[in-house]
């Protein structure tokens, strides 16, 4: 009997004492569109990158610590995407991640949203990011999210006549 009873507080304690497990991203896209003067201007990031673990009966367990690469910016166009780059909007060199962390996951009908950080630059604000869920057959989870964010606040860019401040973001990972 003592020794069932040690078998059981040992396992227990390794259950305890193991790591959480941790998805990762392990694909996906980063996609905005602003308007601007001659139409929408459509780009790409990279993938987001980072730890995503989400489990829909278990909320309180999941979360979303993710990051985007500046330098990673495509327009299909070299002028702009230099442009994009430079200190003027983004300053890659000094900002090389644009990053997300969640604070609270939670269910509204049948999508979710991530409450959190979204910080660009130096500024950090508070997001409500919405996001749909998607259970695969091999277990991993696809995410879909779209989302406005206002690039005067997070200091990229000045106001401009011929730039749209609104940005429209779509975020996909495939998270296992």
């Amino acid at each position: 009997m003592k020794s069932t009873f040690f078998v059981f507080v040992f396992t227990l304690l390794a259950y305890l004492q193991a790591p959480a497990q941790t998805s990762k991203v392990i694909s996906g896209s980063t996609d905005f569109s602003v308007k601007f003067i001659l139409g929408t201007c459509n780009g790409t990031f990279d993938a987001p990158k980072g730890t995503a673990n989400f489990d829909p009966n278990n909320l309180n367990a999941s979360a979303f610590n993710l990051t985007v690469a500046t330098n990673s910016f495509k327009t299909n166009s070299n002028g702009r995407d230099k442009d994009m780059k430079s200190d003027s909007y983004f300053d890659v060199a000094k900002y090389p991640e644009i990053r997300f962390k969640s604070s609270k996951i939670e269910k509204k009908g049948d999508k979710y949203q991530a409450i959190g950080s979204l910080t660009i630059k130096d500024v950090t604000k508070p997001v409500t990011l919405p996001f749909q869920a998607k259970k695969n057959a091999d277990g991993s989870y696809s995410l879909n999210s779209t989302f406005e964010i206002n690039r005067l606040d997070y200091k990229v860019g000045e106001s401009n006549w011929k730039l749209k401040d609104v940005v429209t973001v779509t975020m996909k990972a495939v998270i296992k």
